[in-house]
């Protein structure tokens, strides 16, 4: 009898333990490599109710989310919320990589930085991946002619603004371009490039500091229920 209990006891603390360890990443993420990214999204809603707020499922979760910027704020999150976690230096790589495909190099490269201070053992800096931002494509083509060059100009101070969406049609881009315009904000659409894919980013206002720009973005979220990403122009 006592042999029965303590093998119902093992059985229980056994299914506690897994629990709370939470479910097997890796083992989704492999599925994902696979093709079978469709399979994993079904059972997100799943994973979200029984282990909520998990980083571990939330990491998951922003790997199959299409949504470019809907991603990057899940990863975002993570960062954040649970820095300590075994995917947080993965989630604040994948934000890089966001960053600098969509052009925002700059923002990109703040990025990389936080990435070095915070997680100097990341595998992504040993793989040699901070390499990437540093090689930002010249704006503009060297002076060839031999000609004397005048003195630059002082660089401008730094602005930023607000991403309140990322598309995959230009159509979407503007109906949300059109809601805030009509609010009496300034908003540009800008087209850019990934994987073979135009991406039409929705960019609002102007601001001189990075805190003025959190601050209308808390305020776009308790109006309008849109999480904002500040980047800098």
């Amino acid at each position: 009898m006592r042999k029965s209990v303590l093998f119902i006891v093992l059985i229980i603390a056994t299914r506690v333990a897994a629990q709370q360890g939470g479910p097997d990443i890796n083992k989704y993420l492999g599925m994902v490599s696979s093709g079978k990214a469709d399979d994993v999204r079904q059972e997100i809603p799943g994973l979200l109710s029984e282990y909520p707020n998990n980083p571990g499922v939330l990491y998951l979760q922003a790997v199959v989310t299409k949504e470019g910027a809907e991603a990057v704020r899940i990863y975002q999150s993570i960062v954040d919320n649970f820095p300590q976690s075994q995917w947080a230096d993965d989630a604040l790589y994948r934000v890089y990589q966001y960053y600098y495909a969509l052009g925002l190099y700059r923002t990109a490269e703040l990025k990389m930085d936080q990435l070095k201070r915070e997680y100097p053992g990341s595998k992504y800096l040993r793989s040699g991946a901070d390499t990437t931002a540093r090689n930002i494509p010249a704006e503009r083509e060297a002076d060839t002619s031999g000609l004397s060059r005048p003195a630059a100009a002082p660089e401008p101070a730094q602005q930023f603004t607000l991403q309140v969406g990322a598309y995959t049609t230009q159509v979407n881009a503007e109906k949300q371009k059109l809601f805030f315009e009509d609010l009496g904000y300034p908003v540009e659409v800008n087209s850019k490039l990934k994987e073979s894919r135009s991406l039409f980013i929705v960019l609002v206002g102007t601001f001189a500091s990075a805190d003025e720009a959190r601050a209308k973005a808390q305020e776009f979220k308790q109006k309008y229920n849109i999480s904002p990403l500040v980047v800098t122009k």
